[in-house]
């Protein structure tokens, strides 16, 4: 193939992320094409137009433009994290085995790859039940990336599940060194101290948390964590003033 027909399939390329980038899918498809055109063996257009497939839930179709993008780059890292990803929306649980194998592919060419440790780590935590590799997985995320607040979070409430609450006020308190104001982590932080005997840090977190819930118009939230308050404390009198937030925040959204 001509040099200059893979560098203007290049172009092409590029362009069409840009135009992906402003929402312009009409012009995307075009640039594509052209791509396609210029180089039918493009892995990254298949991979691109793969995750444009996932984010309209369209997995199965997804997976096969992961399929062909890895047909014409075995080495493609991210076309296997990719399929993983996609994999799991719409498998058996006889198949995660898969799932986590292309996990592990992409980081075996990729062992930078920050988004394959989180997802295998997901997978493990959420599908699998594995926890303990699930926390392997979420603290090489961390040594690779120390500001990722999820590997954190999710590492916390692993440890807070196995009884090791100093450990999840750990990560807890740190992600709130680097975001102020995370909801999540206040209603953790808020659990882990009530269960270690602090009342009042407790109480004050969860109402953090209610609040920054609130102020985002989280109806959802704000009702999860009420509810965690109202088990917890058992005490009318502590949590009579969170009710009838939903309709304030529904006059707000008018």
């Amino acid at each position: 193939m001509e040099t200059a027909n893979l560098e203007q399939a290049q172009v092409s390329y590029n362009q069409g992320l840009a135009h992906l980038k402003s929402g312009n899918l009409d012009a995307v498809i075009e640039c594509f094409r052209e791509a396609l055109l210029l180089n039918p063996n493009f892995a990254e257009v298949h991979n691109t137009i793969g995750m444009i497939q996932f984010q309209i839930e369209k997995y199965e179709g997804a997976i096969q433009l992961f399929d062909n993008a890895l047909s014409m780059n075995p080495n493609f890292a991210e076309a296997y994290n990719n399929r993983g990803l996609a994999r799991s929306k719409i498998c058996h649980k006889s198949e995660f085995p898969k799932v986590i194998e292309d996990y592990t592919k992409a980081i075996a060419l990729n062992p930078n790859l920050v988004q394959a440790y989180i997802n295998r780590a997901d997978t493990y935590k959420n599908l699998t039940g594995d926890n303990p590799a699930a926390i392997l997985d979420y603290s090489q995320v961390i040594s690779l990336d120390p500001n990722c607040l999820s590997a954190y979070i999710n590492r916390a409430n692993i440890y807070f599940l196995s009884g090791e609450l100093e450990k999840s006020l750990s990560d807890l308190e740190k992600v709130l060194s680097l975001d102020t104001d995370c909801a999540e982590a206040y209603c953790g932080r808020g659990t882990v101290r009530f269960y270690l005997g602090d009342v009042e840090g407790a109480k004050k977190d969860l109402f953090k948390a209610f609040d920054l819930y609130k102020a985002r118009g989280n109806m959802v939230y704000c009702a999860f964590t009420r509810s965690l308050i109202m088990e917890l404390f058992r005490d009318f009198e502590v949590y009579k003033d969170l009710f009838g937030v939903e309709s304030e925040i529904a006059k707000s959204k008018k």
